[in-house]
């Protein structure tokens, strides 16, 4: 392997490392602030919905980081196995999930910022919800490339 890209896997993994472990502090400190801020505002729905939704974002960027850490962990025996396309899938579908969530949000606590498309009262598109939607579908572009990429060394392995 290249003297550069070992640089770049090893910068990329302890940037992971370091965000697994601040966005583990942050989600113990927002179970411990949290519960008592539910039992404050248990009349108000808007603000148990609200902070429920962006705990369970954390936690879902927290499975990200998971996965991005086992993609790369996996690189140094062999980066394209079958366990690599389900890691980029599961990627897919969370970042799909935060889409929807967020749009959710946004129903609930009012747009704010810019929208890209306003067509009528809740139905409207962000930059937010577009970067998902980019990221989300390049997730699952990236695993069918590692999918093929395993199928040909596979063929590969077979030729004499």
């Amino acid at each position: 392997m290249l003297k550069n890209s070992m640089k770049i896997k090893n910068i990329l993994s302890t940037s992971l490392i370091i965000l697994f472990f601040l966005l583990g502090l942050i989600l113990l400190i927002a179970v411990i602030m949290g519960v008592p801020y539910i039992v404050n505002n248990i009349g108000n729905i808007t603000n148990i919905v609200s902070g429920v939704g962006m705990f369970v974002l954390g936690v879902i960027y927290f499975i990200m980081i998971i996965l991005l850490l086992e993609i790369v962990s996996s690189s140094k025996i062999n980066i394209f196995i079958d366990a690599n396309v389900k890691r980029f899938r599961q990627i897919g579908y969370l970042l799909f999930l935060n889409l929807i969530m967020d749009y959710v949000s946004m129903l609930f606590n009012g747009v704010t910022g810019i929208r890209f498309i306003d067509v009528a009262p809740g139905i409207f598109i962000t930059p937010g919800m577009t970067i998902y939607f980019i990221a989300g579908l390049l997730c699952f572009v990236i695993a069918d490339a590692f999918n093929q990429a395993i199928k040909i060394k596979n063929d590969n392995d077979l030729t004499i």
